[in-house]
């Protein structure tokens, strides 16, 4: 059933970070389809690529990024250089599942493009041109100020909207402040993901952009359900780890939690480097297997933005940790539904995940935010 639009359906082409490798991104940008589609909207993803995001070039960005990271070995002289064959089976066994679903449930782009000029030059057809969600606007994540996820692609002339963007962070460099100004100033209606983006957006003479909830938060437990591929549980209860960032401190605070619980430990990982003594490692399951995880855990402990939502939208008893930077977008949907107290601030707090969770009044929050969210994008449609 769609709300209120004009009678031909309009055609918008959705720009965002859908090619991260990871679950999270994968499944927000296919609810931002869902969500647009439902208002009435023909929706297709632009098939963009960051220069790190690009086949050929996402075992460098391995090396050097976040699996350098969790292997210290790699600072090593000479060891990079070594790893690249191995490494490079790693980022392919990462990318299949992720592939698989972008291929079977968006609705991409003909064309791949993997340069801003390609975008600019040859740009998709389209009535509405939009940014979508994830840290589209986020300087660091993107490692400088990316013109296509500003819409610098769009013709002249064409209608610009953003639907939850992220900046991600606390504040703004100051020479990125007159580039997203310029940039957003061509923007008919602006919406942000978190409160905070609002505000940095105003203090640079960006006004009226309205905070939402994530795409992810837009679609029900019966939405997630449709994706559900059961053939990765567990028989049993069990605790679910989803963790994106090296910590010592969470993996001792997980034994430490499921010893005191007396339930095994599942944990969701990139890689086989990710395996943790005393644990049950599920290495890139397809995405409906993480949605499958994350709906029937007695327990989720998480670093990810996203592995809260889910926790939180899906009714699971959960512990969110600080990612260490970025933390932010994790507080504020914490705070936007009153349970800032899952949110660990004390390595010794075994007692977090069973904290009580007013589930009717997150569920009244979350549907009056999609209500909101709704209205928000029928207008900027259709205005």
């Amino acid at each position: 059933m769609t709300d209120n639009v004009k009678d031909t359906k309009p055609t918008i082409a959705v720009v965002t970070l859908h090619n991260s490798p990871n679950y999270g991104s994968c499944l927000q940008t296919y609810a931002t389809q869902t969500v647009l589609s439902r208002i009435g909207a023909t929706t297709s993803i632009v098939d963009y690529y960051r220069h790190d995001a690009i086949p050929e070039n996402e075992t460098e960005r391995a090396l050097n990024g976040q699996l350098a990271k969790k292997m210290p070995i790699f600072r090593i002289p000479g060891v990079k250089s070594l790893a690249r064959i191995p490494v490079s089976r790693i980022v392919a066994r990462r990318a299949k599942p992720l592939n698989d679903f972008r291929q079977s449930k968006l609705a991409l782009t003909d064309r791949k493009y993997y340069s801003v000029e390609a975008l600019e030059q040859n740009p998709p057809q389209a009535d509405i041109y939009c940014t979508g969600s994830d840290q589209v606007w986020n300087s660091t994540w993107n490692e400088g100020f990316n013109k296509a996820f500003y819409l610098s692609f769009a013709p002249e002339g064409a209608k610009r909207i953003a639907y939850a963007a992220s900046i991600g962070k606390s504040s703004l460099e100051d020479w990125e402040k007159p580039l997203m100004r310029n940039a957003l100033k061509k923007y008919s209606h602006i919406s942000v993901r978190e409160v905070e983006a609002a505000e940095l957006l105003d203090s640079i003479g960006v006004h009226g952009a309205v905070p939402v909830i994530d795409p992810t938060l837009m679609l029900n437990r019966d939405d997630w359900s449709v994706l559900r591929d059961d053939s990765v549980l567990p028989t049993g209860s069990y605790i679910l780890v989803y963790q994106l960032n090296k910590n010592h401190e969470f993996d001792q605070y997980v034994q430490r939690f499921a010893s005191k619980v007396g339930l095994p430990v599942y944990r969701i990982a990139y890689g086989v480097h990710e395996k943790r003594k005393g644990e049950h490692t599920i290495v890139c399951p397809p995405v409906g297997g993480f949605v499958s995880l994350f709906m029937n855990a007695e327990y989720v402990i998480t670093d990810s933005f996203h592995g809260t939502a889910f926790s939180m939208n899906l009714g699971r008893k959960f512990v969110a940790i600080s990612p260490g930077r970025f933390s932010g977008r994790i507080m504020n949907l914490l705070g936007m539904t009153g349970e800032t107290r899952h949110y660990l601030d004390d390595w010794r707090d075994l007692d977090i995940a069973n904290q009580p969770i007013d589930h009717a009044h997150v569920a009244q929050v979350l549907e009056t935010k999609r209500t909101e969210t709704k209205a928000f994008l029928v207008k900027a449609i259709n205005e």
